[in-house]
């Protein structure tokens, strides 16, 4: 009996399984209920009528697995990429600067100058050809540029940063900072700042004379003592050669910053006493600001920003250039593209660029139509769907079991008994959890109605039930089971 019900329990789980479980299911199913059925085959000498039980208690199984489906609308968040397109760009030997006229949703600040945070990206077509051995679009050197300024490089290392072009060992150079900028700040007598590799500790204040006297401890570890005055500039920093040093200036030392950071500091911490004070209940105080820059970043003239393109620096005018390199005696090979190929701009942006081809009526490509921009960018959306939401049971040997395999209720689960006390064994275990009276009370309106449908807390969760559902003889126990399932 028990196998041929986890058959046909299992056909039945295994295609409703199917349906992904997407949401809680309240009420009795087949996740959160165990079926016991009678095994006891003989009393007295009289067979009863055990297969029938069987197949009412297969129902029953049926149902409840049923009961775990219902339908449910759900809301996800997706990201769904979007490609936007330019134009058709002819190729007519010309130098061409991406705008917005061309591509309304470039998605860059795209311009002819790179000014402010304008970016220029412009293609020398006269720089492009048609590769008829290859099908495909030749890029060589320098046919595509972008054009930054200091407020638009592409590098990004979150939060603030400058950018500084110099000239050193007659390479042009670009330094990049991180860049912290903190104003009116305070601090109390005894406390500590500290800033990248510096670290002070304010350790006497004199509220008169408008001076502190701290401990500075240097990136290396050396402490030093030194007085601040209000109104002063203290500069502490470590230059390109891992030397450390301490200065002061009456005025902002924008002159001196400048020289620092041409020249590669590693490290700039700049800090500046403006009020002393007295806090609440005494405490002496001082307010002041900080700035502060890092290097983590620095290329000169021809390195490698990524793949084949390259940096091209030019200080005087404070512009970046980064370009396709084509160059193969230096490692930088032939760049082509072909049908279903594209030429990606080396930024976080999505842009690229794609030749159309154009073809013969044999479907052969013969030449370039033109040029297009791509972006691929995400975009995110909600998407809301009607589907069915199922909880059932993945295990059909633990929802329908034999009364002689429930020793105890489960914590964690409805329990329903088939069948009355002469075929069905669990009805010892009734009469342990809920005591004598209770059991002949139910019994006694067993032989009065012919049937019972009686729920019970379950004595070691009262969250879930001990449901009864039998009858007199075979058919009466199934009319109980058939009055529950309609009252479901």
């Amino acid at each position: 009996m028990k196998r041929a019900l986890a058959l046909f329990m299992g056909l039945i789980v295994l295609g409703l399984l199917l349906t992904p479980i997407n949401a809680a299911v309240t009420g009795i199913n087949s996740s959160n209920t165990v079926i016991v059925l009678p095994t006891t085959k003989i009393v007295n000498g009289v067979p009863l009528h055990i297969g029938e039980d069987a197949i009412t208690g297969s129902r029953l199984g049926a149902f409840l697995v049923l009961q775990g489906v219902s339908q449910g609308t759900y809301t996800k968040t997706v990201s769904i990429p979007v490609e936007y397109h330019s134009v058709l760009i002819p190729d007519e030997n010309q130098t061409y600067k991406l705008n917005s006229r061309d591509m309304p949703d470039v998605g860059v600040n795209v311009g002819d100058e790179p000014v402010g945070h304008g970016v220029v990206i412009q293609v020398n077509f006269s720089r492009l050809d048609f590769n008829s051995t290859k099908k495909a679009a030749e890029f060589t050197d320098r046919s595509v540029e972008i054009i930054f300024n200091e407020n638009t490089t592409p590098l990004d290392i979150g939060g603030d940063y400058k950018v500084v072009a110099t000239t050193v060992d007659g390479k042009d150079t670009m330094y990049f900072y991180a860049y912290t900028e903190v104003d009116s700040t305070s601090s109390s007598l005894g406390e500590s700042l500290s800033v990248g590799s510096w670290s002070m500790k304010f350790v006497d204040i004199n509220i008169n004379q408008e001076e502190m006297l701290i401990d500075l401890i240097y990136p290396s570890g050396m402490i030093k003592q030194k007085t601040m005055e209000k109104g002063s500039y203290y500069i502490m920093y470590v230059d390109a050669n891992g030397n450390e040093d301490f200065e002061t200036f009456s005025t902002y030392p924008s002159v001196r910053i400048t020289e620092l950071l041409e020249r590669g500091v590693k490290e700039l911490f700049l800090f500046a006493p403006t009020d002393f004070f007295v806090g609440v209940g005494g405490t002496l105080m001082v307010t002041y600001n900080y700035w502060y820059y890092e290097k983590v970043k620095q290329y000169q003239d021809g390195d490698v920003y990524s793949g084949q393109w390259v940096w091209d620096i030019d200080p005087s005018n404070n512009l970046y250039v980064l370009y396709l390199h084509v160059n193969e005696s230096a490692g930088f090979k032939r760049v082509f593209i072909g049908e279903g190929a594209t030429l990606k701009l080396p930024t976080n942006w999505g842009l690229e660029i794609v030749p159309v081809f154009t073809k013969n009526n044999d479907g052969e490509i013969v030449g370039i139509e033109g040029y297009r921009f791509i972006r691929v960018a995400s975009v995110t959306k909600k998407v809301s769907i009607t589907a069915p939401k199922i909880e059932a049971t993945d295990d059909v040997y633990k929802f329908i079991i034999e009364d002689t395999q429930l020793k105890d209720f489960p914590a964690d689960k409805n329990v329903i008994i088939v069948g009355g006390w002469v075929s069905n064994k669990a009805w010892a275990l009734l009469e342990q959890a809920y005591g004598k009276d209770t059991v002949d009370a139910i019994k006694s309106e067993i032989e009065q109605k012919g049937y019972v449908i009686k729920e019970l807390k379950n004595p070691n969760n009262q969250n879930y039930k001990v449901i009864i559902l039998a009858g007199k003889t075979y058919a009466e126990t199934r009319l109980a089971v058939e009055k529950f399932m309609e009252e479901m």
